[in-house]
This record gives C-alpha cells, structure tokens and sequence, in this order.
C-alpha cells in the first residue's frame, strides 16, 4: 500500500512516519504539509491511501479530500485532526473520507485502519 502524508507539523509527520513504517507493505510515498504541493505528488505517486489533517497552512485539508475524491475515488483516506468536531466529521464524511480520527485519542487505530484498508484490496482465496 502507497500511504501519502499530508500534515503542517514535522512532529507529526515524523511521528507519522515511525507509526507506519514498521507494518508490513505499508509505503510512505510521499509527505506534504500544505494543500498546493500536496494536490499533484497524491495523483502522480500511485497514492492508494492518504492520511490528512484538516487544518493546513493554506487551507482546510477538506477541500483536497473532496478533489482527491472527484480524480481518484478509490484512494482510501482518513482524516487525522485536532479539530474533531461533530460538525467537522460530517463534513469529512460528505467530502469523501474514509475514516476520522481525533488525533489526541485516535492516533492507534492508524495502523488496524491500514491493516483493514489493505485486507479489502487483497484478492480472495477461494480454495
């Protein structure tokens, strides 16, 4: 799996990347932190999976995953935010996302999410 990063804090893109670079066929193909870099290396890196914050330096995160969705709808993606509001998730929801996270209680199920994501895209034994 082609996991893509898109998140403004370098903590927590390299806490990102040490949670997920043990699990096996599990690959960071790429890491942004604004939404204007992160639009076109998602489409040209073979992107299967995204983990997005929704709060971004020159934007809302929500607004990518929704023109994501429109070029690539079979990217899977959860949305990983401090703002973990009702409201918040619905939209993320609306827009797209797969998944949504508060990123103070939630950052452990990243990896069973990946796991599950990665489980429904493999081909099943009929044996």
């Amino acid at each position: 799996m082609n996991l893509f990063i898109v998140e403004d804090s370098p903590y927590i893109q390299n806490r990102l990347i040490r949670f997920v670079e043990g699990l096996p066929d599990v690959h960071v193909v790429g890491v942004a932190g604004d939404i204007n870099s992160a639009y076109s290396a998602i489409l040209n890196t073979n992107t299967d999976a995204l983990i997005l914050d929704v709060q971004l330096s020159d934007g809302n995160g929500l607004h990518l995953l929704k023109n994501i969705k429109q070029s690539n709808p079979e990217i899977k993606v959860v949305v990983l935010t401090n703002h973990s509001t009702e409201a918040n998730r619905l939209h993320a929801l609306r827009a797209g996302a797969d998944g949504f996270l508060d990123k103070s209680t939630d950052f452990e199920q990243i990896p069973r999410i990946l796991h599950d994501w990665q489980q429904s895209t493999q081909p099943k034994n009929l044996n």
